[in-house]
């Protein structure tokens, strides 16, 4: 699902541009804490190992909520484009 059609889906009118910013802001923000964890903990082999545990656990517990807690789209409408649209 990209940015602008869960900002679309989930959110009114005059709270898309912000959702749809903050979506894409926050996917630079989860690739940079990567990067700096990924550096911090994958200085040895040991690391390395700890390093894809942790990706794992983290991947793992964000796909199961995801499976669990989240919704093609919300019970009612945020806004009358979005109602047209499921119409």
């Amino acid at each position: 699902c990209t940015p602008p059609l869960l900002s679309a889906t989930w959110f009114g009118s005059s709270e898309r541009a912000l959702a749809t910013a903050t979506a894409i802001n926050f996917n630079q923000v989860g690739i940079a804490t990567a990067f700096i964890v990924g550096g911090l903990m994958a200085n040895s082999p040991e690391g390395m190992h700890a390093y894809f545990d942790v990706l794992a656990c983290v991947s793992i517990a964000a796909a199961a909520a995801t499976a669990l807690l989240f919704r093609d789209r919300p019970e009612t409408p945020p806004s009358a484009s979005a109602a047209a649209a499921a119409a």
